[in-house]
């Protein structure tokens, strides 16, 4: 999909993901937040604003993040 489209996913509260990040990495939009964030998952856990790069904002290889659902 093409990042205009994942735009709109993002406003309405979905993680995003590119094919080229290999699964390990994601980006979403915080409620009450200004900015985007980058949410790195693998080789540790860290967050933190995220800005695209040209690559991003052409790129058309953005899908949803499928999130593990928490254990209960």
């Amino acid at each position: 999909m093409l990042f205009s489209d994942a735009l709109r996913l993002l406003q309405q509260g979905e993680f995003l993901v590119r094919e080229a990040w290999a699964g390990t990495e994601y980006i979403c939009h915080m409620p009450g937040m200004q900015s985007l964030w980058r949410v790195i998952t693998h080789p540790s856990a860290q967050a933190g604003n995220w800005q695209p790069l040209m690559e991003d904002l052409c790129a058309e290889d953005w899908k949803s993040y499928e999130r593990s659902k928490p254990v209960q």
